[in-house]
């Protein structure tokens, strides 16, 4: 295809065939980038990965289209490998965001802690106490002296559950579970921290 003009004629350039290509990696590295952050809280961000279940269904459609675009053209490229490897790579270490995230926020966690009154004893019902709203990374939006520690109920939940973490020196037992505390679930993070979720 040609474009004249005064005086001779002047080749139009196709257009470049690596720009799909970047356009649909940026895509898949910013929705890798908010699957980790989906994945470093207690449970998981459920709207969030909700949304990038689209994002990335739509993005897998695109990937399918330009590699046989690719194929019909006998062109190979490794950039029919990035956007997929992005996004693998992002799934296989969604359990490294909540460590990284929780390691950077333990030491502000002690710290409330330790100026909690005593855990409440066995058969109580549960009483909140006041804690900062904000903790090491994390958003708070209560915390209850339990039998054994101290749970704290983080703000971004578990799908239509709660989530959070708890800070328990004997580790979880029976006596947790409430009608309001449903089948707890917890995960060991280190010392006598556990993420932690459960129905109500």
């Amino acid at each position: 295809m040609v474009a004249t003009r005064p005086g001779g004629v002047l080749p139009v350039k196709p257009p470049n065939p690596r720009v799909p290509w970047l356009v649909l990696n940026v895509v898949a590295s910013i929705a890798a980038a908010c699957l980790l952050f989906a994945f470093s809280v207690p449970g998981f961000v459920f709207l969030l990965v909700l949304g990038l279940v689209h994002v990335l269904v739509l993005a897998a459609m695109a990937w399918i289209v330009l590699v046989m675009m690719g194929i019909q053209r006998r062109e190979w490229s490794w950039w029919f490998l990035s956007a997929p490897a992005v996004v693998v790579l992002a799934l296989v270490v969604a359990g490294a965001p909540l460590q990284a995230r929780w390691a950077m926020s333990r030491s502000a966690f002690e710290r409330v802690v330790a100026t909690l009154p005593t855990t409440s004893p066995v058969g109580v019902e549960w009483s909140s106490v006041p804690v900062p709203s904000r903790i090491g990374a994390y958003r708070i939006e209560a915390a209850y002296p339990v039998p054994g520690g101290v749970v704290f109920y983080e703000e971004n939940g578990y799908m239509t559950d709660d989530a959070g973490f708890a800070c328990l020196p004997d580790g979880p037992t029976s006596d947790l579970e409430t009608p309001d505390f449903e089948s707890p679930a917890f995960k060991h993070l280190g010392g006598p921290w556990y993420s932690w979720t459960a129905s109500w």
